[in-house]
């Protein structure tokens, strides 16, 4: 099974929890992951990650994404019809992102650039007003996320498998408890 990491906004691979996934998939010696820096616009990184899902021919595939992540993988997972895994994820990103239009930085890389009216627009392009195939995702989503309203995505994935952990926190810090979940599920 081949994984493909989509990290959040403002965030990048060296992020814990694509390390983690990274470093999970490594010590089963037989899978793969996709990982890549995705630019701030939406459209730039979908043609990023749709020539990858290209390259892969038939090998079986599935997504994990965090928060902007899991907004991008939800609309690829409905595209294709593919699992995804989904760690509190921003379910309406383009209205949620609206407050920070202007200079943002990333975390990690310490770039600067420009979030634009534009990029909220290609997100609205992206969003999946209703899911159409609820069964393939896994919702790891917790109560303490201080920057989502986590049960705005207890609703939208209703019908999904769900963890609803209570307490924690936007960045899900306790990630490594559920690697064992995440990918017994994208591999069932």
């Amino acid at each position: 099974m081949h994984i493909i990491y989509l990290h959040g906004f403002c965030s990048s691979v060296a992020s814990f929890k694509a390390q983690l996934v990274k470093n999970y998939i490594e010590q089963l010696d037989e899978d793969s992951v996709f990982l890549c820096d995705l630019p701030p616009s939406p459209v730039q990184a979908m043609s990023i990650i749709e020539s990858h899902i290209a390259s892969l021919g038939d090998t079986p595939w599935g997504l994990v994404g965090s928060s902007l992540g899991g907004f991008y993988a939800t609309y690829l997972s409905e595209k294709y019809n593919k699992k995804a895994v989904l760690i509190n994820p921003a379910v309406d990103a383009q209205v949620l992102l609206r407050h920070v239009l202007g200079k943002n930085e990333n975390y990690h890389t310490g770039e600067v650039f420009d979030f634009t009216e534009e990029h909220l627009s290609e997100l609205e392009k992206l969003h999946v007003p209703t899911l159409t195939h609820a069964e393939n995702f896994l919702l790891l989503t917790q109560t303490g996320d201080e920057v989502l309203d986590f049960q705005k995505g207890v609703d939208y994935y209703q019908g999904s498998r769900q963890v609803v952990i209570e307490g924690g926190d936007h960045g899900f810090t306790d990630y490594a408890n559920y690697l064992d979940k995440t990918f017994d599920f994208l591999s069932s």
